[in-house]
């Protein structure tokens, strides 16, 4: 069933992106025959990324809204049809522009209306970025200068702290590594853990989603540590109708947003994630 590959990926980018944790940001930044702007970074603003990265479990297809996890039981997935499986996890790295493949088993769903998607993935995800600024900044981890990108390494976000080592900056150009985050929280620091959080209006449109954070039995977490697993509900704006006449699914992605920039006191650059937009057409 490849033609649905790009289904779980529309499926899995809009849960990821549109529910990590982000610093304020105002707006697209501003590029300038290549360049951005040092202002604008400071307000807050998104920007492409090069590439990012996620890892999905479970997919389904539902006719109805499943029941979210509670601290003592799994989602119920009654209504719902999994439509893609990968015990291990499967990793999808996605940039601008590029076709992305999974790998793992495919099922096509039985014919119906489907208004609801539902997904189980990692809640560790990476970003790789790099980009020029026209004026001078610090890097988190190192450096400072106009060309600035995100490190190896990795780094958690939490209700206490969050990563201060994912940028460098310098006066060369220089390639970036890939940051990886682990999200255990919802919020910004300092504020009440918040293991469940909905987005609404997704990109203009009617849809929302609901991003859940589950121990290691798919409960919803009753504490933090216990976070190990991120699950999502999408309320699609428009049903999703799958016919004998539905032959394949396309997708393309808009990563234009998919990076915040701000700053982390003084002149540090902090890099964090943003919303992606996917957009699938049934043929």
């Amino acid at each position: 069933m490849k033609n649905f590959k790009y289904f779980i990926l529309f499926l899995s980018l809009i849960l990821v992106f549109e529910i990590t944790n982000s610093k304020d940001a105002n707006a697209t930044c501003t590029v300038t025959s290549g360049v951005l702007s040092e202002t604008e970074i400071k307000n807050g603003c998104h920007h492409t990324p090069d590439s990012y990265e996620i890892v999905i479990f479970e997919m389904y297809l539902c006719t109805s809204a499943p029941t979210t996890p509670t601290t003592s039981a799994t989602a119920d997935l009654t209504n719902c049809s999994q439509i893609f499986n990968n015990a291990s996890g499967a990793t999808a790295n996605v940039s601008q522009g590029a076709s992305v493949d999974l790998t793992g088993t495919y099922t096509r769903p039985p014919d119906g209306s489907y208004t609801h998607g539902y997904a189980r993935m990692d809640n560790t995800f990476g970003i790789t970025a790099s980009f020029e600024i026209d004026g001078s900044m610090d890097g988190q981890a190192s450096g400072s200068g106009v060309f600035c990108r995100t490190v190896a390494g990795s780094g958690t976000h939490s209700s206490t702290a969050t990563h201060n080592d994912e940028s460098v900056c310098s006066s060369t150009e220089v390639a970036a590594g890939k940051y990886t985050e682990t999200l255990t929280h919802f919020d910004g620091v300092g504020e009440d853990w918040k293991v469940q959080d909905t987005a609404s209006n997704i990109n203009g449109t009617s849809a929302s989603i609901t991003g859940i954070l589950v121990d290691s039995n798919g409960h919803l977490a009753a504490t933090e540590g216990e976070v190990v697993k991120l699950e999502g509900v999408v309320a699609f704006a428009s049903a999703i109708n799958v016919s004998p006449d539905t032959t394949s699914l396309t997708m393309s992605f808009n990563l234009g947003e998919g990076m915040s920039l701000n700053t982390a006191g003084a002149d540090k650059i902090y890099i964090g994630s943003g919303p992606f937009q996917a957009i699938m057409e049934a043929n």
